[in-house]
This record gives structure tokens, sequence and C-alpha cells, in this order.
């Protein structure tokens, strides 16, 4: 795991310098002979920025090990960091002195720069991470989790982790020390129950220099979710006991406070078109209320623009039993179409985060039908009920739109990860994605 974290360090700093090797290529190229009093006005405003941008190579998934690779998706996310970050700068740069720079000109070009030189840099960077020497991980234990992870490094080389399977039986010391070395493991994953009662006979293999991670960790750190083997009664005691602290609530209030406000404002601008749209292209009404499950197992109405078919008369897109919207469901108007995939839908949600319904940031709330449906069928669904829901979630920029019990089963897996480690810097991580998956049109 070390040798991941370096891996985020090395391109973290090789990102930072193609910044500022970008930004002096425009100044030298733009300027020429006056490049030197140009670049002194340049480099002030351009580094304060640059914060900015970065955050943007994050969001848009640049950091993570899995994506190391490259690949076509690689360059789009390179395409949709930049676009991001060149329409927050010139925003940005109208706060300085007129005359100091020209955002207008020059941010074009320095975008284009830096996409091509970080486009250069990254696959650059990548080859020569996939000609690293490979680490052999030897599993200790059995189980679907760890099944899952064997399949997962053998369809992603790039990585660096190669499987050399897993070994049950523990009860002969000699044998998993011997098999260690023969095999040169560079990293020992162990399940818990599996060390807990043989926890002295691996000692020597922690002493030997082999790096030993426990499986949940291991898991949780891959995927950005959590084992749903792990769960039990004691998990949730022992990680979630700091689930609702005062001071994260008030950070995470006051962001919600200034975020509905501004989505107000927003609303309040463009509701009479979209009502207008709305009104005009299928019958029913603008605005549909629905019952949703909020923190506590408490149930309240949820406000968002109609997007399907009033079939019934209290607008809703059902007759009878209520049913899993597909993301192709034949019930949604193409207006209603347009509305979700660029979550303009959403927008009166606004109201429900001034209520306290919802946060900005938290899992997605389901119909009360549902979550009696899926408490019978799925192990501590109603733990996702101890954080407060949100309008955007860690399940929501991770998973595809869910429509069964089966995706409901693999999202409460991020879900719970997110409570386990919420945090204000995970919530602004979750708020910068989801403008990618809105940007890149993967809405639902």
């Amino acid at each position: 795991m070390k040798r991941d974290l370096a891996r985020k360090m090395l391109l973290l700093f090789g990102d930072w310098l193609a910044l500022y090797l970008s930004l002096f290529l425009l100044v030298f190229l733009r300027y020429g002979s006056s490049w030197q009093s140009q670049w002194d006005i340049h480099v002030r405003p351009f580094s304060l920025l640059f914060p900015l941008w970065l955050v943007a190579l994050y969001a848009s998934y640049l950091y993570e090990t899995r994506f190391m690779r490259p690949s076509i998706d690689a360059l789009r996310a390179i395409g949709i960091a930049v676009f991001l970050s060149f329409f927050g700068s010139m925003s940005v740069f109208y706060l300085f002195p007129p005359g100091l720079i020209q955002p207008r000109r020059n941010l074009v070009f320095f975008a284009i720069i830096f996409g091509v030189v970080l486009s250069l840099w990254r696959f650059a960077a990548y080859k020569a991470i996939r000609s690293q020497v490979r680490t052999n991980v030897l599993f200790i234990g059995d189980g679907n989790e760890i099944k899952e992870l064997i399949r997962f490094f053998n369809k992603n080389p790039e990585l660096n982790y190669h499987s050399l399977g897993s070994i049950t039986d523990t009860s002969s010391l000699d044998g998993v020390v011997k098999s260690a070395k023969e095999k040169d493991v560079g990293l020992m994953v162990v399940k818990s129950s599996q060390s807990s009662g043989r926890a002295k006979s691996l000692f020597p293999l922690m002493a030997s220099g082999i790096s030993t991670i426990d499986l949940e960790e291991f898991y949780e750190r891959i995927f950005n979710k959590v084992s749903p083997e792990v769960l039990d009664q004691a998990w949730f005691i022992r990680n979630l006991e700091n689930v609702n602290t005062e001071a994260y609530k008030f950070g995470k209030r006051s962001m919600d406070l200034v975020i509905a406000l501004t989505g107000t404002v927003i609303l309040a601008i463009f509701f009479v078109p979209i009502a207008l749209v709305i009104g005009l292209s299928s019958r029913g009404p603008i605005i549909f209320k629905q019952n949703r499950v909020g923190m506590g197992g408490h149930t309240f109405k949820i406000y968002k623009f109609r997007t399907m078919k009033a079939l019934s008369d209290d607008g809703s897109a059902e007759l009878g039993r209520v049913k899993w919207t597909k993301s192709n469901d034949d019930r949604i108007t193409p207006v209603g179409r347009f509305l979700r995939v660029t979550r303009i839908d959403e927008l009166p949600q606004f109201w429900n985060i001034l209520r306290g319904d919802l946060s900005f940031v938290g899992p997605r709330p389901e119909r009360p039908e549902f979550v009696a449906q899926l408490q019978k069928t799925i192990p501590h669904y109603n733990m996702r009920h101890l954080v407060k829901p949100g309008l955007t979630g860690w399940a929501q920029i991770n998973y595809r739109y869910g429509s069964s019990v089966k995706d409901a089963y693999i999202k409460l897996q991020y879900d719970i990860y997110y409570a386990k480690k919420r945090s204000m810097i995970l919530d602004l991580a979750i708020i910068l994605k989801t403008l990618k998956v809105i940007v890149t049109g993967q809405g639902r």
C-alpha cells in the first residue's frame, strides 16, 4: 500500500510541475523576448488557481490506482478535468484588477497547452508504473471478498498486484512460511476471522519483512466500499460510534445552507421556463412529490420536477404496485430524460435541504415500499439510515443507476463506507465528482 501512496504522490508532484511548465510555455510563446516581465505578472494569479486544477484532476478519478493506465478513458478524464478547471478559473480571474492579464485569451491557450502537457506526462508515467516490479499478494483465508479481489487483479494487471491465490489452512506454520518465501510474497492479506484464532502463528510472517494488512482494510482501499461479509453489530459499534460528531454536523449543515440558498436562487430564475417545458410536453403536475425514508427511518416528502408520464391521479407513473425506475424506462418523457441526465429534475430538492430533510451529500433516500422489501432481503440495510440522506452520494458517483435488489445491495456497501469515512473533505470530493458526472452526461 505504501507503493500506491508513492505512485499517487509522484503523479501529484508531476501534475504540479506540468502546470508551471504549461504556464511557462504560454508566456514564452505569447510574449517572446518580454516573457520574463510577463511571467512576473502571470505567476501569482495562476499559482492561486493551480490548487483548483489539481482538485479537478482528483475529482476526475485521475489519482485512483485502478485508473492508472493509458487508455481512452484516461484521456477523456483529462479532458473533463481541464474543462472543469477552465470554466472555474474564468470566474476567479475576473476578481483580479483589469489589465493584468487577458483571461479569455490566455486561459484558453493555457488550457490547451496544459491538456497536451498533462496527457504526455500522464501517459509516460502510466507506462513507467506498468513496468514496475509487481507485488505478489498472498491471501490468508477464504470467502467471496477474496475471490472478488483475485478476479479484479487478474483483469487489471496494470495495478501491479499479482495474486498468488489463498491459503486456508494455517495449522502448519512451516508450510505457510515456506509457501510465502518460495513465491516471493510482497504483501500478505489476512482475513480477520482467520487470523483471530491463530494470531500467534502469523507473527513470524509479520516479522519476516512481508507487509501484512487486514482483508477488511485492503478491500476498502481497493474498491472504496465496505465488504458485506464483515458487517455485524460489533462492526457498526466499532466503526460508526462517531458518525454524528458535533463539529462535523455544524460544518456540514453550514455547507448545506450555502449550497441550498444558492440553488434556490438558481431555481427561482429558471423555474418558469422549466415549468413551461414540462407542462407543454406532457400532462400532469410540474412538481412531483413522493415519500422517502430519511435519517432514523422517518418518512418525508421529496420534491422533484416531474420527468415521467402521469399515469395516476396523484401524478405518479404507476398504476398499482410500485416499480423500480430503470435508466431506459419508457415511462420517462423526452423532456424528462434531458432533465434527469442534467440533474435539473433535482433542483426542487434544495427546499428539502433547507428544511433539513436532506443534506447535499449522503445516501440517496429510498421509497418506503422499497425499504420494507430491502430490509427483509439485505442484512443491515437499515444502517444506511444512521446518517442524513443526500441529494448526491458516494454510491451515486461510484455505481450505476440501481433498479434491483442486487444493485441496492452493492450500493449499501458504498453507503456504509461513506458513513464510516465521512468528513468534510470526502463531502467536497463527492460534490466535485458529481459535477464531473453531470458534465459527462452520466446522469440517469
